[in-house]
């Protein structure tokens, strides 16, 4: 690559800084627009699989941030009696360097990631610069973004849109953001109340089945979240309050469990989409702006963070050689995984939930088809290794 490579990033959450972070690493000068005036703090993405584990000590970001995370080594899935299926993390450690899931907030992961760019002299990020369009121009590609109260419009090698499941940037590159809204809402529920108590043999992520209904916990460093689809009355009701969630939390749990204190909650609807292209030759969709899906695995921001980390390794490839051939193949290498194995497996668990639980307990009996499954919601094969460790 030439001293004089630019690539700008659209997006300053955890797929365009790590994104950004991978090419200045490699040597390349990169900006960062962002239209917000500091990064999204809000409660979002929490899970960080192993590959993403594999890829952000990589990058030098896994030191910095595991005090801060909660490590999950066995998956769970249960009834109020009793497990019906464990899966330990230790059989797939012959695939990956980190082993386990790490709970931690996405910003906690966003802000080590700033603090390692604004180390670096050939990174630099912008903020209340919001991307308005963007165009490949051949040799070339341009970003037209506002920022202290006026537009500007920058020329640079690649741009790489990583900013958000709304992204205007996508519309103004023609591109389809196709499929469909799941049905009715989903309730995080965070609470500080020592769920052991509660279930004494649960594990760190646990699937809870009733009946048709299921329910997720996940534990924090500081706390659980719980994640459920309340049913359509209960959505229906016209007071959404902490009173609202209490009740809902009652409903939802088996009835011979203790519901938890609720310390914080929010109501989110999910999407599946997939764009028509991750784009081509210059610029390029990642993360939510080209896939978002049912949050149930925890897997959307991850494969945002593997897109960053292959079409940045191939964008790293692309600069030295003056071929951008790699670039839109490796993009539609991550396109067609976001639109079949990212779309299946966020799909498979939603609906038929006794038919889904009945598949588990099988898979679950037979250790080749349990670390197979392991492999798979790990995101293993979502990912090749040679990718993680390239430049």
């Amino acid at each position: 690559m030439t001293p004089a490579s630019h690539v700008i990033v659209c997006g300053a959450g955890p797929v365009g800084l790590l994104t950004a972070l991978r090419l200045a690493r490699a040597g390349v000068s990169v900006t960062v627009l962002e239209k917000r005036a500091q990064i999204n703090t809000a409660s979002k993405a929490s899970t960080f699989h192993p590959p993403t584990l594999d890829i952000l000590d990589r990058l030098g970001l896994f030191a910095p941030v595991r005090s801060r995370g909660f490590f999950v080594h066995e998956a769970q899935y249960r009834t109020v009696e009793g497990p019906f299926a464990r899966f330990d993390f230790a059989t797939i450690a012959d695939l990956t360097d980190h082993p386990y899931r790490m709970h931690l907030e996405q910003a906690e992961v966003a802000k080590a990631a700033i603090e390692a760019l604004n180390a670096l002299p050939n990174a630099r990020i912008m903020f209340e610069a919001e991307a308005l369009s963007t165009h490949d121009l051949g040799e070339r590609a341009s970003v037209r973004f506002r920022h202290g109260g006026q537009e500007h419009e920058w020329h640079a090698d690649f741009v790489l849109v990583a900013n958000g499941g709304s992204s205007e940037l996508r519309e103004s590159m023609g591109i389809r953001f196709d499929g469909k809204i799941y049905p009715g809402e989903v309730l995080r529920v965070v609470t500080r109340t020592p769920m052991r108590t509660i279930l004494p043999d649960m594990a760190s992520l646990t699937y809870l089945f009733d009946g048709d209904r299921s329910v997720s916990f996940l534990e924090m460093a500081d706390c659980w979240r719980i994640i459920m689809r309340p049913s359509d009355a209960a959505l229906a009701a016209p007071e959404r309050d902490c009173a609202w969630v209490e009740r809902v939390l009652r409903d939802v749990l088996p009835a011979t469990m203790t519901a938890p204190v609720v310390d914080g909650w929010d109501l989110y609807r999910a999407s599946r989409r997939t764009a028509s292209s991750y784009g081509r030759n210059r610029v390029f969709l990642m993360g939510d702006a080209a896939h978002v899906t049912n949050t149930r695995g925890g897997m959307n921001m991850n494969c945002g963070i593997h897109d960053g980390c292959v079409i940045g390794n191939a964008v790293i490839d692309a600069l030295g050689s003056g071929d951008t051939a790699g670039v839109t193949a490796s993009a539609e290498k991550r396109r067609t995984i976001a639109a079949t194995l990212l779309a299946e497996r966020t799909d498979r668990s939603v609906g038929d939930l006794a038919g889904w639980a009945a598949r588990v307990r099988a898979i679950a009996a037979d250790p080749a088809t349990a670390r197979e499954f392991l492999v798979q919601t790990s995101m293993l094969d979502m990912i090749d290794r040679e990718d993680i460790h390239a430049h």
